[in-house]
């Protein structure tokens, strides 16, 4: 190479991390992709993926398929097989995260071939990490060898995050793909996932590199864009849409760290109030080129060439719009306890939920009075936040796309009619009286898979509600920080101190991971307990919060808030101390009937302002007698993507069909419901959303390759796995 010159070359992420390590120089920041970069880049990933897997002409002749494309990075190589990363860092750590997450998984499932490919990406001379970052060797050794990473005071930004990110896409990748995916998924990822590398000629040339893409003033983005393209179509009018344009932009800048903010506000206001319902081509235009479609849609959006007022108009409306959002964009960034009781927004944004902004804007219209933009708003984040609850209780996807589908397809058509608060309220309780299933059918979820972080939601709001109602000081946000409070299960896992009362090991695995079995606890308290049985626990319990606290003999003596709260709430039976002669079994049904009663009061719809008609609670308090049921179908599909429930879509397989998984010389039944939900049969009650989670939780391992390891039984009696009832079914042109 020539001093100066520049040499670009496409890499498969085979070929970029094997037999390759790469640094970082000096001028290089931390690591700072957060939450919503690595949730993105997971689900784009994921949603390519399954486009290639669904055609069974790619499936055959893998090399025919389109490449996926994963943008440009830069580096400079001193010695063959060492290169220095001047842009990329971020993604390339992020990839590095996802091998290491894959990796564990293909070893718990024992697939040696997935497990050879990703150790030559990983470690390429068995011992030093690919992406060799020194400061990050710490965490990465904790991942690779799945055991937790105690983060300390004098950690990095960079290491704090690495763990958080990678807790995040262990948690994604089992809500994305099936266990029996997971080959295919790595193949596929390591051999058409592509990077064009620039190559800079050395370390200062890099450098150079690196100021003139950072110090050299930014590149015009599609916000700067736009503008440009409304100016030049205003004539005289240049200098009073520069201003409106200019007062918009500091409605936006509650985050002065967040140069994204117009970009998001633009698109989310495109897709609420300009894009066509039910017109998937124009939310992907939107979202990706947002100033390109609005020039080619000015005559839908009546920007009229000729017509300078029409122009004015619409950079009025998303300055009036901006003006009414910029309290939601605030409570997006920060929890208040204020008189905008805007608290389920942030909640919604912490749940991966952003799409919400949607919605809002999709309610406000651009002449609202600000408490009437408020309370809209506040109605719309709270019937986000029901129905993510009510999803996490009927063991239902709750990702991005599942979101998406009901801020696109239901939301948005039905709030751009309303004009009034009152009429948004109505809109709103008109979708909760049409919802199937009800919040006291989840009697046996609690933890499954990977589901901890919706769990821990459902376990932090119940707890904050109880001390708030008891006047007790006390933060939500403490309680839904994972370092702070740990999920506490009541019962150590211990079968042998229960095998009398519970003899099958399936039905106390589940009792010991319902809701009813958990609580939040101080992660120092947590760490005192280690296996104590639960009557020794109750003496640290009473130093918690009220709903440990009250498992304790006297707890509410002299706690008359308390007492009050119960009789208030007809808790009476429920919220209540155990002694030693309580089973397992009593005290959890008894603490899960507890739980989905505080779920009907935090997610009552007359309480969230939304006016529909509910039956009265059970009398007394008691704790439900019924025997276990089952949700309700709902009316609409409820959502599951899995391979199970296309196949009963597809009438592939028959509602109530019942399957068998054998393991170490057990048989497991389950029944597979209308929805493809999984129904063990030893424990009954909520159905599992996927047929790895049944399995894991049938042979007590952490995952279960399930569409190979279920099994249904012929009119003769041969057993056929699942995996290949659907590959018959994709054959024969079913599926």
């Amino acid at each position: 190479m020539g001093a100066d010159e520049i040499r670009s070359q496409g890499f498969n992420l085979n070929e970029l991390f094997r037999d390759v390590t790469y640094e970082i120089d000096y001028y290089q920041r931390d690591y700072t992709w957060g939450e919503e970069e690595v949730r993105t880049l997971l689900r784009d990933l994921c949603d390519s993926f399954r486009s290639w897997s669904g055609d069974v002409a790619y499936r055959r002749r893998p090399h025919t398929a389109p490449e996926y494309f994963l943008g440009p990075f830069v580096y400079h190589e001193p010695e063959k097989g060492r290169r220095f990363l001047v842009d990329g860092q971020q993604r390339f750590v992020t990839l590095h995260l996802l091998f290491l997450q894959l990796r564990l998984w293909a070893k718990e499932v024992e697939d040696s071939h997935t497990l050879d490919q990703l150790n030559r990406v990983i470690t390429p001379d068995g011992k030093h990490f690919s992406v060799g970052i020194t400061d990050h060797d710490p965490v990465l050794r904790a991942i690779s060898e799945g055991r937790k990473y105690e983060t300390g005071a004098g950690d990095s930004l960079s290491r704090r995050n690495l763990w958080a990110r990678s807790r995040q896409l262990e948690s994604q990748l089992v809500e994305e793909l099936d266990a029996e995916e997971l080959h295919h998924f790595t193949e596929w990822l390591l051999k058409r996932v592509v990077l064009v590398g620039i190559r800079a000629a050395g370390r200062d040339h890099g450098y150079r590199m690196f100021e003139t893409m950072n110090d050299r003033g930014a590149r015009l983005t599609a916000v700067d864009l736009l503008k440009s393209h409304l100016l030049s179509n205003v004539g005289a009018g240049e200098e009073q849409l520069n201003t409106q344009w200019q007062e918009m932009l500091r409605e936006l800048s509650t985050d002065r760290d967040d140069p994204q903010a117009a970009s998001r506000f633009i698109k989310a206001y495109l897709l609420a109030r300009c894009a066509r319902e039910g017109d998937a081509d124009d939310r992907r235009q939107i979202t990706t080129n947002l100033n390109v479609w609005v020039r080619h849609n000015a005559t839908h959006l009546g920007l009229i060439t000729g017509r300078p007022d029409r122009f004015l108009e619409f950079v009025q409306d998303l300055l009036d719009s901006a003006r009414l959002y910029r309290p939601f964009l605030a409570a997006t960034r920060t929890l208040k306890k204020d008189g905008d009781r805007l608290e389920t927004v942030f909640f919604n944004e912490r749940n991966g939920l952003g799409a919400q902004s949607v919605a809002v804007l999709a309610a406000i219209d651009p002449c609202d009075q600000p408490t009437a933009a408020k309370d809209k708003a506040r109605l719309v984040a709270a019937y986000i936040d029901r129905w993510y609850a009510l999803r996490i209780l009927q063991d239902l996807p709750v990702q991005s796309a599942d979101a998406d589908s009901l801020i696109h397809t239901e939301l948005v058509p039905l709030l751009r009619k309303c004009r009034t608060v009152d009429e948004v309220a109505s809109a709103l309780a008109g979708l909760v009286a049409n919802e199937g299933g009800a919040i006291r059918d989840a009697v046996t979820l609690g933890l499954r898979g990977n589901n901890g972080p919706q769990i821990r939601y459902l376990l932090a709001r119940a707890t904050a509600y109880v001390e708030d109602a008891c006047r007790r000081s006390y933060e939500v946000l403490d309680y839904l920080d994972a370092e702070k409070f740990h999920i506490e299960h009541l019962w150590a896992n211990h079968h042998h101190r229960v095998r009398p009362e519970i003899p099958d090991k399936v039905v106390f695995r589940s009792l010991r991971n319902q809701l009813g079995g958990l609580g939040l606890l101080l992660g120092r308290e947590n760490s005192s307990l280690n296996d104590l049985p639960l009557s020794e626990k109750t003496a640290v319990y009473v130093r918690g919060n009220i709903l440990l606290g009250i498992m304790a003999p006297k707890y509410d003596l002299r706690n008359p808030v308390l007492r009050e709260f119960i009789k208030t709430h007809q808790l009476d039976k429920l919220l209540r101390p155990f002694g030693a002669g309580d089973t397992m079994t009593s005290v959890v049904q008894t603490r899960q009937d507890l739980y989905l009663r505080l779920f009907e009061h935090i997610w009552e719809p007359r309480r969230l302002g939304l006016p529909v008609t509910t039956p009265p609670p059970a009398p007394n308090g008691t704790a439900s007698t019924a025997p276990v049921r089952r949700p309700q179908r709902r009316t609409a599909t409820r959502g599951r993507r899995t391979q199970v429930a296309q196949m009963i879509q597809a009438q592939v397989l028959k509602a109530g069909t019942r399957i068998v998984l054998a393991y170490r010389s057990a048989e497991h039944w389950a029944t597979i419901d209308e929805d493809g939900g999984i129904i063990l049969a030893a424990t009954g009650g909520t159905p599992y959303g996927r047929v790895d989670e049944a399995g894991a939780v049938a042979r007590g391992t952490k995952t279960c390759q399930g569409m190979n390891e279920w099994h249904v039984e012929d009119e003769t009696g041969q057993r056929i796995s699942l995996r290949t009832v659907r590959d018959r079914a994709v054959d024969a042109g079913l599926l």
